[in-house]
């Protein structure tokens, strides 16, 4: 299965094998995406605890993704969060739950932005100061040194997306959450990403419920069976 998965990823970012194969060891959960028998793509997630400032949280990170372009755009990735929030109802009920994500290209940010009712950083709301020190904990947690509070941006050595289709168009510009991402991380075109961070409130639980069970969008129905999702 890691051999597959390897075979997607390598066609999309600037990573060894080993690198890949060591990085993937450091998520406890997957979300793989079927056509069939053959997998398309697949999402790596990491699930876990802790309490922050006396409460109980619980993160769920989304990272290490890659889809074939011929699959893309078919709410995998909200599919995949709408499953989360079924597979750990328990734990949301009694815990302040949160997505979230480093989006190294602005079509990562577009699906938090586009998805979730509620997310930030936004265009749309201030981020809460509650969820600014979050945030910042996440952030240095994950990243050490490499995290910056002010900008809420995650450094990095190189740049690892290796896809044409994330490179930013004029028309892109014409959407404002795209403009959004743009501001707040500048340095996306060295590799840099933004820390994006999504509670699980009733109305984002609405919306991917949406998508589950809605089958794909709110706007368009597919025409060909939709990849199946497979929790692992």
């Amino acid at each position: 299965m890691k051999e597959e998965m390897w075979q997607i990823y390598r066609k999309y970012y600037h990573y060894s094998k080993a690198s890949f194969m060591e990085r993937i060891a450091s998520n406890n959960y997957y979300a793989l995406y079927y056509q069939g028998r053959q997998l398309v793509g697949f999402t790596g997630l990491r699930i876990n605890q802790f309490r922050f400032e006396g409460k109980r949280h619980l993160l769920m990170y989304f990272g290490q993704t890659v889809i074939e372009r011929i699959h893309r755009g078919k709410s995998l990735i909200a599919r995949t969060g709408a499953k989360l929030c079924l597979k750990y109802l328990p734990q949301i009920l009694t815990s302040k739950t949160y997505f979230w994500c480093d989006a190294l290209t602005y079509k990562a940010y577009l699906v938090v932005a586009k998805t979730l009712d509620e997310c930030y950083p936004s265009r749309k709301a201030e981020m809460p100061p509650a969820i600014k020190r979050l945030k910042d904990h996440i952030g240095k947690m994950y990243y050490g040194a490499a995290y910056c509070p002010q900008s809420g941006t995650v450094k990095k050595a190189v740049k690892y997306v290796n896809d044409f289709t994330t490179e930013v168009r004029q028309k892109d510009k014409q959407d404002a959450d795209v403009r959004f991402y743009l501001q707040q991380n500048p340095l996306h075109v060295q590799g840099h990403g933004l820390l994006a961070l999504g509670p699980v409130n009733w109305s984002n639980f609405w919306l991917l419920m949406q998508r589950l069970f809605g089958g794909f969008s709110r706007k368009r129905k597919p025409s060909a069976p939709l990849p199946q999702v497979a929790m692992g």
